[in-house]
């Protein structure tokens, strides 16, 4: 099943530019998996060792108000990914 995947302009440097793109999975963990598969290196900008999102993405599913997800939240064919980053300091 094909999921649209956008990734944040931080991130667009590991896919050449590329802001939207479709990859496959069950779960959004899965999605990930396969968008490193496209853009090795990714995952280490978005994961911790444990496999945790850190805490300057958040990843939200289809628009519904923008809620954070976990990353074993089932999606569909049709489901739409969005990684965000967070402006960091202090």
């Amino acid at each position: 099943m094909s999921v649209r995947l956008k990734l944040p302009p931080i991130l667009q440097e590991f896919s050449g530019g590329v802001e939207t793109l479709e990859v496959s999975g069950r779960t959004v963990a899965e999605c990930l998996e396969e968008l490193e598969a496209q853009f090795p290196g990714i995952k280490e900008v978005l994961l911790d060792r444990q496999g945790k999102l850190l805490r300057a993405f958040g990843v939200y599913l289809n628009n519904d108000g923008l809620h954070p997800v976990e990353l074993d939240t089932p999606v569909q064919g049709g489901d739409e990914i969005v990684i965000l980053n967070f402006l960091m300091g202090g």
